[in-house]
């Protein structure tokens, strides 16, 4: 009896062992957090420095509105 407990103890050890050793999509969970990371310094700079008229956002949002402008569909 004591033997197929402490079987089975181990096997679900062995097991748990495995799951903790799987690096699969870390690297990713990483890019994601330095993603996220770039996107608040961008938000936080941009609402730093747009809050005055002809800062980096209305200049950003003109160019953008400009290059649309450009663009002429079926002409």
């Amino acid at each position: 009896m004591m033997n197929k407990v402490c079987s089975y103890l181990y096997a679900k050890v062995s097991t748990i062992g495995q799951y903790t050793r799987n690096e699969k999509g870390a690297q990713a969970i990483e890019y994601v957090g330095v993603a996220a990371v770039v996107v608040v310094l961008i938000i936080a700079l941009m609402s730093l420095f747009g809050k005055e008229s002809g800062g980096i956002a209305s200049t950003l949002v003109d160019k953008v509105k400009e290059a649309i402008d450009k663009i002429k569909i079926g002409g």
